[in-house]
């Protein structure tokens, strides 16, 4: 079967939607956003400096593997794993999506300048037999096509980071969190006025956090209900966003696991993946 352009395109923003991780990387569970009971006038200097250690902490890892559940907006309920290094920045994302308008495995890989969508039986069925997509990673194009980079760049350490500068910041209590004993901070985020808030001395690490509030801007994202439990020497176990945006409610958790590990992502072999500019290249080479 003749490859089509339109066709990888549709495929595409169906594989980037259902693997989507709410940034991600990122419903009504547990609360609506802007749930302030808890709140009692201004935070306490102690459970800030808590939690900024903790973010200080995330914000300084160059890999982190975590397993994520909850759902997304449009696209019921997602459970998965990732891993990801900053140096050298590759990306692997495996998710499940079930109970809406996808359904079935997916993957995402950020390898080098490329990235790669993968997504089984759906996938080849419109791929020529092929199981992977491969763009390129500053494809910015029409189409929804851009926002592959922005999912593979989900960032659960940088979105922790707008917690400290909640008006509302508070521990919730301790609890155990996967054999962990860990303090439950929470308080509600404003997007628009976490955008003007410093973002610390580090660049890399303010760089990362501008990305993610762009993000939930993009979202239509006003407000954000987060909720972090640390546990021992400051280290981040879970975190979880919830907010409305304009496609609906989010509400997603995620679980560190390995912290500062090396982590191998390799890119999908060449002969199982549609590389669409490679394609228009021969089209054209044909026709001239």
């Amino acid at each position: 079967m003749a490859y089509r352009s339109r066709t990888a395109s549709r495929v595409a923003g169906a594989l980037l939607t259902a693997a989507a991780l709410g940034g991600t990387t990122a419903c009504t569970a547990g609360g609506p956003a802007g749930d302030r009971s808890g709140a009692s006038g201004r935070p306490d200097a102690t459970t800030v400096a808590a939690v900024q250690r903790a973010v200080t902490k995330g914000a300084g890892l160059n890999s982190l593997s975590y397993r994520a559940s909850g759902k997304v907006p449009g696209q019921g309920s997602v459970k998965g794993k990732a891993s990801f290094s900053l140096r050298p920045r590759v990306v692997e994302m495996r998710m499940t999506a079930s109970g809406g308008v996808r359904e079935g495995e997916f993957s995402v890989r950020l390898v080098d300048d490329a990235v790669y969508v993968g997504g089984g039986g759906q996938a080849a069925a419109v791929l020529d037999g092929k199981h992977w997509l491969k763009l390129p990673r500053t494809d910015q194009g029409a189409g929804g096509l851009g926002g592959l980079q922005r999912q593979a760049d989900q960032d659960p350490a940088a979105q922790a980071s707008l917690l400290p500068g909640s008006d509302d910041v508070r521990k919730a209590g301790e609890e155990i969190v996967d054999g962990v004993r860990t303090t439950h901070y929470a308080g509600v985020v404003e997007v628009a006025e976490a955008a003007t808030k410093p973002a610390g001395k580090r660049p890399p690490a303010a760089e990362r956090r501008r990305k993610v509030i762009e993000q939930y801007k993009e979202l239509g994202v006003s407000e954000l209900t987060l909720d972090l439990w640390v546990g021992p020497g400051d280290r981040t176990v879970k975190f979880r966003q919830r907010a409305r945006t304009t496609q609906g409610p989010l509400d997603m958790s995620i679980w560190f696991l390995d912290a500062d590990k090396p982590v191998t992502v390799q890119a999908p072999p060449a002969s199982d993946t549609v590389d669409p500019e490679q394609k228009l290249k021969e089209a054209g080479e044909r026709l001239s």
